[in-house]
């Protein structure tokens, strides 16, 4: 591959340290990377000690290697966690070191033939094991940032009719625009962007709107409208887009691309039916076609085309059943408008209204990042050892919110914002 992407792989990753997780000096770097990111994962370093970081600390990932795992680990150890994991979430959640990690498959298929209820197993022991240093991230103690990666398997996943090269240069050049890199300035082109997500955002509190209702009236197979859900927020609702700010005030991006306005839904409150749009990958294994039904809050029937063992073993785990994330995404995102699946959950994200099965984020409460488990809970928040995005939009469906008031707004007509959401 030529190298005529240095310059904006050299910015992408600037953008990532100085508006992703927004470094500040002597702070600590934890990245979470696969071997095939290592070329990339050294210009985040050079840019992270330029920024006058202590450490730059990777954790490197091979799927390889935790197949052999999954397929041959004695049953009784398929749950063992050792202590050394945990102490290293530790110092870095205390020690207040900002985490990245970074996507984009070496190995698109590795888990393809592991069996799903030994993932799921491993799963919800490292869920448990690490429940009290997630909910400290998802609290945003610290800054952290999710960015994808290109590399040649991906790539051919993404372009599957080119060559090996020309897959991984069109896929750099797709994830540099889409991530604002290929700009003059990224930085000040990712603050314009989340000034204009913002404005959805703004709206939607302003309006005061306590239940979101995704209707795409194209007959699905059953002859009946493909969605029709029904989602309620809780009674102290705080949408949330772009920039966050850690509880120590300072702004980051926690996804690099980012296209979605999102909430947390009040997990006694879904009600109604909703099929996906796009592929999914719980545990990196593919489900496609899948429809899901709720009553009161909690998932009653489901099926897929393909993956239902996956969704099977997914629906095991703690607080599975439940929502703990709506979102809404225009299809006018540049990600959406690329016209291509990327395989990916965080750009296939935010290329689509998406709903999460699992944990909550409390930011998605007013004040829930200053709150204990128990009190965001009381306020309907999902706990979970999950959490599983799924796409659902599309360019036929509507969204129509209900203020406190009782009071309906249409916000997405024909699955984008309308004039008076984007005013």
């Amino acid at each position: 591959m030529s190298d005529k992407f240095a310059a904006q792989k050299q910015a992408y990753a600037r953008l990532i340290i100085h508006a992703g997780v927004n470094l500040q000096p002597g702070q600590g770097v934890f990245i979470q990377a696969e071997l095939g990111h290592r070329d990339f994962v050294r210009l985040l370093a050079e840019e992270a000690y330029a920024a006058g970081a202590k450490l730059v600390a990777p954790d490197w990932r091979d799927p390889m290697l935790d197949q052999v795992r999954y397929q041959k680990v004695e049953d009784q150890y398929v749950e063992f966690i050792p202590d050394f994991i945990e102490a290293r979430a530790r110092e870095a959640i205390e020690g207040g070191w900002a985490r990245i990690a970074l996507t984009g498959d070496e190995y698109p298929d590795a888990y393809e033939h592991v069996d799903p209820n030994r993932m799921r197993r491993y799963r919800s022991a490292y869920m448990r094991r690490m429940a009290t240093y997630q909910q400290r991230i998802m609290n945003n103690e610290i800054p952290w940032c999710v960015a994808g990666v290109p590399v040649i398997p991906w790539a051919q996943k993404v372009f599957p009719t080119l060559d090996a090269e020309t897959a991984l240069e069109r896929l750099w050049e797709l994830v540099l625009q889409v991530v604002r890199a290929d700009q003059p300035d990224p930085i000040a082109a990712w603050q314009q962007h989340d000034a204009n997500l913002k404005k959805v955002s703004t709206f939607m509190d302003r309006n005061q709107i306590r239940s979101i209702r995704y209707l795409d009236e194209k007959p699905g197979p059953d002859g009946k409208a493909s969605t029709d859900l029904t989602v309620g927020l809780t009674d102290r609702p705080s949408w949330s887009c772009g920039s966050s700010d850690t509880t120590g005030g300072v702004p980051f991006f926690a996804n690099i691309p980012t296209e979605e306005i999102f909430s947390t839904p009040h997990r006694e409150r879904v009600n109604g039916w909703v099929r996906t749009s796009k592929p999914g990958f719980p545990f990196e294994r593919e489900v496609l076609d899948a429809w899901f039904r709720f009553e009161n809050g909690e998932l009653v029937a489901w099926d897929a085309a393909k993956g239902k063992d996956v969704l099977d073993q997914l629906f095991e785990m703690k607080g599975a059943r439940w929502l703990g994330e709506l979102s809404l995404v225009d299809v006018r995102s540049p990600i959406n408008q690329a016209g291509m699946l990327f395989h990916d959950t965080l750009f296939d994200e935010n290329a689509a209204c998406h709903i999460a099965f699992g944990r909550g984020y409390p930011e998605g409460i007013e004040g829930g990042n200053q709150m204990s488990q128990d009190e965001v809970e009381a306020l309907g928040l999902n706990s979970s050892d999950a959490h599983e995005d799924l796409m659902i939009g599309t360019d036929t469906m509507d969204v129509i919110g209900t203020r406190a008031d009782g009071s309906e707004v249409t916000i997405m007509a024909k699955g984008q914002f309308t004039d008076e959401v984007l005013a």
